[in-house]
């Protein structure tokens, strides 16, 4: 495994490799007062396995709704980019459907926003959607998405790709997973933050019972194969 001394500037709490540039989404927040529990969190980052030079997420997210009455709330679908000052807002397409139907995402706001973190940018134009849960149901949201492969490190030689949680509920189980191959990865990357990872030449994976979303980054860095 190669192991690089970078700066690091800091992201929620959550450091980040210098440098870095790349587009990334996170679990999705459902707005509700009501009572409705995050059964289980998957999310599949296939780095450069179905496209080269882009990494394609899917994400499964299992909602309960606990009442006894129909739940009305706000879905939001964080799309986010770290940059330079000249990378502007991410515009990155997301498919979802809601009870296996197709769910239609429209911006959560009519302009984007932007904030410094370090030497770097944070920019967010996150989605949303109005959904409902009958009483007692059990709805699991399914999302897509494609992005580059990021960049980062000395020169931004270094290659990057992230997932994101926040929210305000405990997830009963997330399952993480980053796959990748030989022809995408030189030697093995290295996994952020510290979560125990099970780590090998086709990929990375971690399972968090009652897992926290604490505004945490998790993501791996790379060098890119034949490096």
């Amino acid at each position: 495994m190669i192991t690089t001394a970078i700066a690091l500037l800091t992201l929620g709490g959550q450091r980040l490799p210098d440098n870095p540039s790349f587009d990334y989404s996170g679990l999705p927040q459902l707005r509700t007062v009501e009572k409705v529990e995050i059964q289980f969190h998957n999310v599949t980052l296939q780095v450069g396995l179905v496209k080269e030079g882009y990494v394609d997420v899917s994400t499964t997210t299992l909602y309960k709704n606990k009442t006894n009455q129909a739940v009305k709330a706000t879905l939001i679908v964080p799309r986010r980019r770290v940059g330079d000052a000249n990378s502007g807002q991410p515009a990155f397409d997301v498919t979802a459907t809601w009870d296996s139907k197709p769910l239609p995402l429209i911006p959560a706001s009519d302009r984007g926003y932007s904030e410094i973190v370090g030497k770097a940018v944070k920019y967010s134009s996150d989605l949303s959607a109005k959904v409902r849960l009958a009483p007692g149901a059990t709805i699991a949201l399914r999302i897509n998405y494609q992005v580059p492969i990021g960049k980062s490190g000395y020169e931004q030689k270094q290659r990057v790709a992230g997932y994101l949680f926040d929210g305000d509920k405990t997830i009963g189980q997330v399952n993480i997973a980053y796959k990748y191959n030989e022809q995408t990865v030189f030697r093995l990357p290295e996994m952020h933050p510290n979560l125990g990872w099970q780590t090998g030449d086709k990929g990375s994976y971690v399972r968090e019972d009652n897992y926290w979303p604490d505004n945490q980054m998790t993501y791996l860095t790379f060098y890119p194969g034949g490096f």
